[in-house]
Parts: structure tokens; sequence; C-alpha cells
């Protein structure tokens, strides 16, 4: 194998050192908006799950005769480069010493296996983000010399990786290369892996959260005819469907309820542990008075998510769904959480950052206000102008013509679309204060604009204040947003993911790492990285497999909580097996 020359400078990296993605740039907004339709036409008509039926599913790798094994899972990296190099650095180390409080630090060795839990792409799927945002920076932090000591790599897709039909993610992950040192194993979006003491490792392909296609189904039935009463599974999955069924979304675990039911509990197995990714924080939910762990790790990369609004308890499936007919809702008790409450809600006090770290916003915030300003300026074209207008008549002007009753009407529209929550009469009524106050604003921008400008002629009047509208009504347009996020994240529990999104803070890291220990036990080591360095140095004197780049100061990875242990699952009476046509799949 090629030893890869070590860099001296970023001139000398094959890829591009990514900054975190910005939400609400309106260039992203655009293309995640046509991704996000052209993915939907993927999934409706080329399912590219479907085409994979003609490749080679392979045997699971079979890890069933060794006396343990390390597994190490991260998920939602792929952003910005500082936060995603930190995982994957830490992830590259043969030990992590992990402290937890003012104990001793735990010893971990790196795992045996790297699962990539969903979205390693922000924000969409292309050969190109996965080059500079995954392949590069792990391949930097681990690089290839020879092919010994290569640990197996899976991934299952997340949204992002979809918005291509999955074509880069199949290009990336299912053709036996490698990423770094690591080694990709799989051939389709979904794997299974036989792990010692007779637990599993699954992966699955859900789709948006949509559906299990055909061939899937198909291969997974093989799996589960390996299965045997009493074996343990880990199912990875890229959403928390039992988080989010909890908040408003009743069926939206359907398919993993369907996916448990129908696979893995005919053949007495128990799905103890299920792992996602999709919200970029930690959470750890444990069964009340059973054995079962949903956790969701997506603390791989991108921005950070809230933990400040989770529920403390969980049903699944939830009392108003309709697979309770068919599930007994079992109870969840949250356990641990990366960052805390505290820290969570004090890192949203940081709203207002907002136009800075997203200055194509306030440009297209300025747009608005511009709009609003001629809108009320034709309004009074025919009532003297607005040169001698007070605030007041102003702000008649918004509905005193057709233009300005439709511009009005266009915010008032967008605004309460933005809360995501139009369907409800809260929604309505916080959109609709939020558009007020945008509208006032506007007026009022315009009004100063008038009395600052007052020296210039009536010629360039127009053009003069809409230009002052645009640079300072978009910034203040703009505060206006920061400050609606935090009050409906705080008083309301709307947008908060466009108001943590909005500050693409790429602290608060985390992955897990998993261990199957010799008595059979399984114990989960959730790793959390609270600051993430943002000054890295070449190393160009390090040995061949150290990693390019290493930080100014060194990482501190700790125990975000008490290692969890899991006891093998006891061996429970096998429920008799449910015969489940493929058209019926989704409404299970």
């Amino acid at each position: 194998m090629t030893v890869d020359p070590r860099p001296t400078s970023d001139d000398d990296l094959d890829f591009t050192r990514a900054s975190m993605a910005r939400w609400l740039s309106p260039r992203l907004l655009g293309q995640a908006a046509l991704r996000v339709v052209i993915s939907g036409v993927f999934g409706e008509y080329l399912d590219k799950r479907e085409v994979m039926a003609a490749l080679p599913a392979g045997e699971p790798e079979d890890l069933s005769g060794q006396d343990e094994a390390w597994v190490d899972y991260v998920s939602d990296l792929g952003d910005g480069f500082d936060a995603t190099y930190a995982m994957a650095s830490l992830l590259a180390q043969p030990t992590l010493q992990l402290p937890f409080g003012d104990e001793l630090a735990v010893t971990t060795p790196r795992g045996q296996l790297l699962v990539m839990g969903g979205d390693q792409c922000y924000p969409t799927a292309c050969a190109s983000g996965y080059e500079n945002k995954v392949v590069g920076p792990y391949r930097a932090a681990r690089p290839a010399i020879d092919k010994s000591d290569e640990p197996s790599l899976y991934a299952i897709p997340g949204n992002h990786d979809w918005y291509d039909g999955l074509t880069s993610f199949l290009r990336v992950f299912c053709q036996g290369a490698n990423i770094g040192r690591w080694r990709t194993r799989q051939a389709r979006s979904y794997f299974a892996v036989q792990l010692p003491h007779r637990w599993w490792l699954w992966g699955i392909d859900v789709q948006f959260n949509t559906y299990v296609d055909d061939p899937q189904r198909r291969y997974f039935l093989e799996r589960a005819a390996q299965l045997q009463p009493g074996d343990g599974v880990i199912l990875c999955t890229a959403t928390p469907a039992w988080v989010n069924c909890n908040r408003g979304d009743p069926e939206c675990y359907a398919v993993l309820d369907w996916f448990d039911r129908t696979m893995i509990q005919p053949t007495g197995a128990v799905a103890q542990v299920m792992l996602s990714g999709d919200s970029h924080h930690y959470v750890h939910y444990a069964e009340v008075d059973g054995p079962r762990h949903r956790i969701t790790a997506g603390g791989g990369g991108a921005f950070l998510s809230a933990t400040h609004g989770l529920p403390e308890h969980l049903t699944v499936p939830p009392v108003e769904s309709r697979a309770r007919h068919k599930t007994e809702p079992r109870r969840y008790q949250l356990t641990a959480r990366f960052p805390d409450r505290a820290d969570s809600e004090k890192i949203a006090t940081r709203a207002f950052i907002l136009p800075w770290r997203n200055k194509g916003f306030v440009g297209l915030m300025g747009v608005v206000q511009a709009i609003v300003a001629m809108a009320v300026w034709t309004s009074l074209l025919s009532r003297g102008g607005i040169r001698d207008a007070s605030y007041p008549t102003l702000l008649s002007g918004l509905v005193r013509s057709l233009p300005a009753v439709l511009t009005t009407l266009l915010v008032w529209l967008m605004l309460v679309a933005f809360t995501k929550q139009s369907r409800r009469p809260a929604g309505i009524v916080v959109g609709t204060l939020h558009a007020t106050v945008q509208l006032a604003l506007g007026v009022a921008v315009t009004y100063l604009g008038v009395h600052v400008l007052s020296g210039v002629s009536d010629r360039w009047l127009l053009t003069s204040v809409v230009a002052f509208d645009m640079i300072v009504g978009g910034l203040l347009a703009s505060e206006v947003v920061a400050a609606y996020l935090y009050l409906a994240d705080r008083f309301a529990g709307f947008n908060t993911n466009e108001l943590f999104s909005s500050m693409s803070s790429g602290d608060r890291k985390n992955f897990l790492r998993l261990h199957i220990a010799r008595d059979g036990s399984l114990t989960v080591f959730p790793v959390g990285l609270r600051d993430v360095p943002r000054r890295w140095q070449f190393a160009p004197l390090g040995a061949a497999d150290d990693p390019w780049l290493v930080p100014e100061k060194p990482l501190q990875p700790m125990l975000i909580e008490a290692p969890v242990r899991i006891e093998h699952p006891v061996v429970p009476a096998p429920i008799p097996a449910q015969v489940v046509p493929p058209a019926t799949q989704v409404s299970a």
C-alpha cells in the first residue's frame, strides 16, 4: 500500500478543511429545499435499495468466536473540520483514558468495528462533501499505511445521505474501500454483524423513516433465521423514533415497531439496545423495570442540538399510536444527557449571535425589509408620499394598496409556516406575533431612514431608504428572528432545532464505545468532549501512522455518565411468527 506523504500545510492536504454549515444562509436553504424535493422523487420512483438487491449481500462478518469485542459508534459527522476531526482523532487513538467525575479514569481500547450511524455528510450528500468532510478528516486522523490492524467500518444512511438518492453513500461505503485505516465491509445500505456471546449488531435503512424495502426485509429475515431465544440485538437506526413519537408524531415509531415485532421478537431474541443519531446530542433512556436501553448519540461533528426540552419519561409506542394494539407499550426513564439541561439552556441564550454566524441571512432579511419599505411607499404615493408622514400613517400603508396587502400577507404566511406548527392554534398565534413585530420593525426602519436621509432629493429618496432598510433593517430583523427563536423555544417549545442550528456550535461532541465482555455482558461507554479545539498544528515529523494534525492543547475526552452495564437478555418464551405481506409494512 502506498504511504500517504505527511503534509506540512493546507496546500499539501488532498481535502479542504470545511467550516460548519450556516443553516440559515439563503444559498444553503435553497439547496436543501431542492435536495429534499429530488430525494423525494428518488425515494418514490427510483429507490436505490431496490437496485441494491442485484448486489450480493455476502455473509455477515462473524466475530462470535472471540472472547470479547469492542465496537465504536459515531453519528452525525461530516460537518465542520474542527468537530469532525476531533472525534476522528479520539476514535483513532489506540486507547482512551476516560475520567468520570472524581473517579479514576477508565481505559478503553479502539474498537474492532466502527459504525457510522447516519448523516455522514452535511448539509447535502455529494462526492466532494464526503471527501472533504468524512474521508479526508478520517484519513488524516489515522493514515492508511498497510493492511494490518484495519478495523471494519459500517454505515447506515440518514436523511442527508439520502439527498442524492444514496449515490455518493454507496460509492464511499459499499465498495470495500479504505477510509483512513478503517475498511468498509458492507455491500448495501444496511448490514448485520455477529458478535461474541450471542450478541448481534444490525444496522437498518428506513429511508426518511418511511418503510423497510422488500430486499432489506428478506435480508434480515435470513439473519433472523440465525437468531436463537435469548440472543441480544443492538439495533442501529437513523432517527430516535422512540423520542419523536412522544413529541407530536405518534406514528413515527411504527416502522421500528414493525421491524422489532416481526423480525426479532418471533425468534425469542431481544432488541435490548437501540442506537440512533439525527439529534446532535447524547441522551440515554432506560426501560423502567426492564432490560431495554434507547440511546441517541449524534455528536460526531454536526451542530449541537438542545437537550432541555426532552421528555423525562417515554411511552413506546405511545398511547396515541395504532401500534399500541399490537405491541405492549413500555415506559422509559431519561437517565443521562449531554449537554445537561442547565448547560443546554445556557447555550440557548447565545441566540443573539445569529447575525454574526449567518451573514447571508442578514442579507435575506434586508431584502424582506426593503420590500416592506417599497410596499408602504407605493401605498402612500397618492397621499403626499412618506417624507412628512407620521409613523402611524406609515403603518397604515401596509393595508392601503393591493401590493402592500399582498406583502403583509406573504410575510405573515412565511412566519407562521416558520413555526412548523401552522396546523395548531398556538403556531398561528406565535407566527402572527412574530410577523407583527417584523412588519412594525420594517415600517419603523423606513420612518427612521426617511428622517436620517431627509437631505436627499425626492429623486433618490426611495433608493436611499431601500438601501438603508436593507442594511439597518436586515441587521435588526435578524436580531428579531434571534429573539423570536429564543422566546419561542423557551415559552412555546417551538423552533428549538432552528435556534441551535443558527449557532452552528461545534462543542459538546460524543460517541459510544461498546464492550462485550467474556461473561457476555455489554457495557456502553459514552465518550464526551466538552470543548472542541479550533487550532491545529501539522505534525510532519510524526510516524507514518500518526495523525497529520494535532491540537495545540490536548483533547480531553470524558465519560458522560458511568459505564452502562447491560446483562445478557434472559431467555424469554418465543413469540409465534407473524406473516406480514410487504404491502402492509408501513401501517404496522
